[in-house]
């Protein structure tokens, strides 16, 4: 079993769509979709304020993904450092 696996969320409102609760949509994939949709809804608000989201850390897993989401809201992603142990990268957001 891999470190990933081994990771455990405790989330303020449980995801009851995924397997491990019970329901039909495999868990890793359903967060990737998730978390990949509140970037794109952050960005969408903020491209229309004309402001720039705060830095955060993401699964450097969803980079790619990131990035598309990025440019399609005319910013551009900035990698900083990837902490390894978990594979988490921290980004950054700026006007392209």
């Amino acid at each position: 079993m891999s470190d990933e696996q081994d990771t455990e969320y405790e989330l303020a409102m449980p995801l009851v769509l995924v397997q491990s609760q019970g329901g039909p949509f495999d868990d890793a994939a359903f967060v990737a979709g998730y978390t990949c949709g509140a970037i794109g809804q952050e960005l969408s608000l903020a491209a229309a304020l004309n402001a720039i989201p705060a830095a955060r850390y993401v699964n450097a897993q969803y980079l790619k993904q990131i990035d598309l989401i990025t440019m399609r809201h005319q910013y551009t992603l900035e990698l900083g450092e990837l902490d390894a142990a978990s594979g988490w990268l921290m980004v950054t957001f700026s006007r392209a």
